[in-house]
């Protein structure tokens, strides 16, 4: 990036610590950083039934965890159960360069979590989008 150009990234993380990987990823500076933790960590039944409190607030510890771990300003909250809803939420009102969705390999991915790092990429081809892999 030339200097003087903001750097702004959304982060869709379904991994609850992703700082130390975040860090290594976006190497330079970043102006405004802000993740968003997918409520993914719930059955078909739960989600059919919307019954996704427990998923929720999983995903509300991850981001506080988060916030609380990163000494620079972070965004961090819960999201959507579906990584590209909740990515289509964020972008609504945060304005992004880039998007890095960080997820568990695909034999630890939970079944919302499942194709979504490609959809996102698809969606958003209009923006830079990177997908990192990390097991919990």
């Amino acid at each position: 990036m030339s200097e003087g150009t903001r750097r702004n990234v959304l982060v869709i993380s379904s991994v609850e610590r992703p700082v130390a990987v975040l860090r290594e990823a976006l190497g330079g500076s970043v102006d405004e950083l802000k993740v968003v933790v997918p409520a993914v960590k719930q059955s078909r039944l739960q989600w059919l039934t919307n019954a996704d409190d427990d998923a929720r607030e999983e995903a509300e510890d991850a981001a506080a965890s988060i916030d609380a771990s990163t000494p620079e300003a972070v965004e961090a909250e819960a999201g959507d159960a579906d990584p590209l809803q909740a990515a289509e939420d964020a972008l609504a009102d945060f304005e992004a360069d880039e998007v890095v969705v960080v997820t568990r390999p695909d034999e630890e991915a939970t079944w919302l979590e499942e194709g979504r790092a490609a959809d996102i990429e698809r969606r958003f081809r209009g923006l830079e989008v990177t997908r990192l892999v990390v097991s919990d």
